[in-house]
C-alpha cells in the first residue's frame, strides 16, 4: 500500500517540508572542559538557608476602620522583622455587630514575642489617643 494514498484517504495533514526518510541533522552543541550550560546552574543554591519561621495569629475585633489600622500596623511590623502575613478570615459577631478578623503570619524563630509586644504597644497607643 502506498503511504501517500493512505494518508490522503484518512485526511491527515502532512507538512510539505517534512519527509519520512530524511536523515536528522547534527545540531548538537559541543562544550569544552565538560562544563554544564547555565540553565543547569541553580542561582539559589549558593544563598543562605531560609531561617526557621514561627507561625502565629492575631485576633482583631472592632469596627472596620479600627481593624484596618490594626491590620496595617501588624503587616508593617511583621514585614519589618522579615516575616510574611499569610491570610485572614473575617466574620461578623451577631451579638455585638463588630467585625472579627483572624490574621495569620510568620516571623523568624525567636522574634514572635517581640512582634506581639510591639503590636500590643501600638494598639494601646491607639486606644489611649482615642479616649
Amino acid at each position: 500500500m502506498n503511504m501517500g494514498k493512505y494518508l490522503q484517504k484518512r485526511n491527515i495533514f502532512v507538512l510539505p517540508n517534512r519527509s519520512r526518510n530524511a536523515k536528522p541533522t547534527n545540531t548538537t552543541a559541543t562544550t569544552t572542559n565538560n562544563t554544564k550550560p547555565t540553565y543547569y546552574k541553580k542561582p539559589w543554591s549558593n544563598q543562605q538557608p531560609k531561617p526557621k519561621m514561627f507561625n502565629s495569629f492575631e485576633y482583631l475585633q472592632s469596627s472596620i476602620r479600627e481593624i484596618q489600622q490594626k491590620y496595617e500596623i501588624l503587616s508593617d511590623i511583621v514585614t519589618e522583622y522579615g516575616g510574611k502575613v499569610h491570610g485572614s478570615q473575617r466574620d461578623r459577631d451577631p451579638k455585638t455587630g463588630l467585625i472579627d478578623l483572624l490574621v495569620y503570619y510568620e516571623v523568624p524563630f525567636g522574634q514572635r514575642e517581640e512582634v506581639k509586644r510591639k503590636f500590643n504597644d501600638f494598639v494601646l497607643s491607639i486606644i489611649t489617643r482615642t479616649n
